[in-house]
């Protein structure tokens, strides 16, 4: 009597596999969840550093408002905790409505940095010193600082 073998894979075989393939599925899912919440707050901070450095050139530049500006001090931005606001200042004070830019939901100033003026005509900005931008989400915090030289230095994540 001959017999037959049976190919294929036990039950046990079965279970492992499956429970193999479902650890993987879970660390993938948390490090993709893990790399989207920290490249949300990286792009926030790259989004300022842009506005942040676009202000800064135009106070070089000397761009003041066309009305209601007897003398021209430079770019004023201004944080909320969960934005910020680029206007012109001049000796009467800040002018117009200015452009504000929210943060992602979820992501916010910790603490609330010091308004500060990047001055005309130079790269100054209006600091006694260098002061760090710190945006988070609660678990991941991302930093800038600004000199008082006007410097923009990327701190990356802490």
């Amino acid at each position: 009597m001959t017999q037959k073998r049976a190919y294929g894979f036990t039950l046990i075989e079965l279970l492992i596999v499956i429970a193999i393939t479902s650890l993987i599925t879970g660390f993938s899912i948390a490090s993709y969840t893990s790399y989207t919440r920290k490249e949300h707050i990286r792009q926030a901070a790259l989004n300022l550093k842009s506005t942040l450095r676009f202000a800064q050139t135009r106070s070089i530049a000397a761009q003041k408002p066309q009305e209601g500006c007897t003398t021209y001090i430079g770019m004023r931005i201004t944080f909320a905790s969960d934005g910020y606001t680029v206007q012109h200042q001049c000796t009467e004070g800040v002018i117009g409505n200015g452009d504000s830019t929210s943060l992602p939901e979820g992501i916010v100033f910790s603490p609330v940095p010091a308004s500060f003026t990047f001055m005309v005509l130079t790269r100054r900005a209006s600091l006694d010193s260098d002061q760090d931008i710190t945006i988070t989400d609660g678990t991941e915090e991302y930093v800038l600082q600004i000199t008082s030289e006007g410097e923009i230095n990327d701190q990356g994540f802490q």
